[in-house]
């Protein structure tokens, strides 16, 4: 078991953030959903938080392990409660269960849009080493939900940009590489020093693939699970 889930989104260069390095699994999920609300009804939100905050203090990861398993046999299957949904993917992920976290991902995606989680599945598909052309569609579909995206937002705004590199991004992952050019035409367009630094590194991140492959390799996956 890896001590911390070590997967950033960022830090594959698919997704805009101001912290390109961090690898804590607390800030991967918290970068998917930063305006998450949880409600009463999902009590088994408190305990996994507990059960991080104990792993990121210094908790045993064996010990980690064992109350992750025992919360995710407590969580009932509930395809109705978004919020009990979200709760159970993130246990998986940590244990590694990412066929597990794949179905429950787009059960998720069935309930609501959102173009990171859309895009996490295709790196689970990396990870469990599915087919090219599975991938590439995974993809091309992550690349459609940004560019849905982009068209709700106002071009002034700064989640306007996170989005484009969303879309370029992906469409360049599914084999597209005239977008490293766009890709490239982002990180020239800024001109604020801690911005185009960022995305500088995401590019990078993004057209080195042993960069790419050491994140990968980082992300913990069993392929039997409970």
């Amino acid at each position: 078991m890896h001590k911390i889930l070590a997967f950033s989104l960022v830090s594959l260069g698919l997704s805009a953030c101001d912290h390109p390095t961090d690898d804590s699994p607390s800030k991967i999920i918290n970068m998917e959903s930063k305006h998450k609300q949880y409600t009463p009804a999902n009590p088994y939100i408190f305990e996994y938080n507990d059960i991080v905050y104990s792993l990121k203090a210094g908790q045993p990861q064996d010990t980690s392990h064992i109350k992750f398993k025992n919360l995710l046999k407590k969580i009932p299957s509930n395809d109705n409660n978004l919020d009990i949904l979200k709760t159970k993917r993130k246990v998986l992920i940590h244990l590694g269960c990412l066929k597990e976290a794949y179905i429950v991902t787009q059960k998720i995606l069935n309930k609501t849009d959102s173009s990171q989680l859309q895009e996490m599945q295709c790196i689970f598909l990396r990870k469990m080493k599915k087919d090219a052309h599975e991938i590439k569609e995974c993809y091309e579909k992550t690349a459609h939900s940004y560019l849905n995206e982009i068209n709700l937002i106002p071009k002034a705004a700064i989640r306007y940009q996170y989005a484009l590199w969303g879309h370029y991004a992906a469409m360049f992952h599914a084999g597209h590489i005239e977008y490293k050019d766009k890709l490239q035409e982002i990180v020239d367009y800024h001109h604020i020093e801690d911005h185009k630094r960022t995305y500088q590194q995401m590019y990078e991140n993004i057209l080195n693939p042993n960069v790419f492959q050491k994140r990968l390799d980082a992300i913990p996956y069993s392929p039997d699970c409970p």
